[in-house]
């Protein structure tokens, strides 16, 4: 196992939001420490990142602050801002100056071999509604999230969760993250790979099924087609046929249209009772779990313009007294901690990323409109996995849509890594 591995191991364990690493800032400060070290061990630091990284610091505190201004909020508001800063937004760009070009082959990497694991220790979670996995969970309990519950458990590489027991939740808190993880790995190894179906393609893809989250299906739906345009082009009439194939799947597929229209009918009869749904939580200690669209409905209620700008990183402290509700749609998250402004910068950033590899506007909305369906469904955005889109543009310099496909392609397997 080489540097860059075990950096892109540690940062992906951490950005998974379910192990005991994750709870502990001291676990977070000496992950930083580690980067740090290696950064300057293979001499990673260049005087342009560093200026970049400070502009960009510059320009983040500047924005909280004045949105701070705004809101009038109390400043431990503030304080939660410039915290998440250096736990998350420093850990995504040392990791953005340690790997550079080789950030997303080794992600790709990582995470189909995490992947693999996951579908080992799925195997035997489908073996007494996972009594095995759960009792290898139990005898790791020194390690396991405290989620306040005897459903959950989590030693390190898998998670397992008796309300989830036929879905697949790999490394991540529940099978939902773990396929928007997935389908971020699957699109990445398309980009540095001129969307061949290899070896981690088809591991990757076989964990998505396992996750049957309809985020991640959907996502993946949408990343074939692109790879069909990027591969035959195709005409105006395939666009359409696949139009029309995707409008006729969603109201006749049980997991897609009667699960959307279930889940939406659902939330609006649990924001109608909200005060009642609060009392009984409050009894019985445990959150309100808002879905997707009472999310969205719910967080603009309680906002309303100050969304533009975002609230804060602590948001939730604003209405937690009132109504202790869990959110669970990842944009109306983020949109909340950093505005519909911040969002845009971060799409912005991110879509630059794909310009990299793709070679015309269209196959970059396409790309664009993959991750906005997978944190719809997931708070993802926030976390450095998504973080790093911001810095990642900045370390790629060659502009792969001036080469034609045949070059582009030898060029790409130039660029891997060629330590391993």
């Amino acid at each position: 196992m080489n540097l860059y591995y075990l950096v892109v191991l540690l940062f992906l364990l951490f950005s998974s939001k379910a192990n005991f690493l994750v709870e502990s800032n001291v676990a977070w400060f000496g992950l930083e420490v580690f980067m740090i070290f290696v950064a300057f061990h293979l001499k990673r630091f260049k005087k342009k990142d560093v200026q970049f990284f400070l502009v960009s610091a510059g320009i983040f505190f500047i924005y909280v602050l004045v949105r701070f201004k705004l809101n009038k909020l109390p400043s431990d508001y503030f304080t939660s801002d410039v915290f998440y800063f250096f736990k998350y937004v420093l850990t995504s760009y040392l990791f953005c100056v340690i790997l550079r070009e080789k950030a997303l082959y080794y992600l790709v990497k990582v995470i189909s071999h995490l992947a693999i694991v996951s579908l080992v220790f799925y195997s035997l979670q489908m073996f007494q509604n996972g009594a095995i996995v759960k009792a290898i969970g139990t005898a790791f309990e020194s390690i396991t999230v405290n989620d306040g519950s005897f459903r959950y458990t989590n030693f390190i590489f898998f998670t397992f969760d008796d309300i989830h027991y036929y879905r697949n939740s790999g490394f991540c808190w529940e099978p939902g993250a773990f396929g928007s993880f997935l389908t971020l790995a699957l699109l990445f190894n398309f980009l540095i790979n001129d969307f061949k179906l290899n070896k981690e393609a088809f591991i990757i893809t076989l964990a998505i099924l396992t996750t049957v989250s309809t985020t991640a299906y959907l996502g993946v739906f949408l990343l074939f087609f692109l790879r069909y345009r990027v591969l035959n082009k195709g005409s105006k009439m395939a666009i359409i046929l696949f139009a029309v194939v995707f409008a006729l799947a969603i109201p006749n597929v049980p997991f897609l249209g009667e699960k959307i229209v279930e889940i939406y009918e659902q939330d609006i009869r649990d924001l109608k009772e909200l005060e009642q749904l609060s009392s009984y939580y409050e009894d019985v200690q445990r959150q309100i779990p808002l879905n997707r669209f009472a999310s969205v409905i719910f967080l603009y209620e309680q906002f309303d313009w100050k969304l533009f700008l975002g609230v804060s990183n602590q948001y939730d402290e604003y209405y937690i007294n009132e109504y202790n509700v869990n959110i669970s749609n990842g944009i109306m998250d983020f949109i909340t901690k950093f505005g519909v402004v911040g969002l845009f910068v971060l799409l912005y950033r991110y879509g630059k990323l794909c310009k990299v590899y793709l070679r015309k506007m269209e196959y970059v909305v396409y790309a664009i409109l993959i991750l906005i369906i997978l944190s719809f469904g997931e708070p993802i955005l926030m976390l450095p996995i998504c973080v790093i889109f911001i810095f990642l543009p900045t370390f790629k310099n060659q502009d792969f849509s001036v080469l034609s496909f045949n070059y582009r392609s030898k060029y790409l397997e130039l660029q891997k890594p060629n330590n391993l």
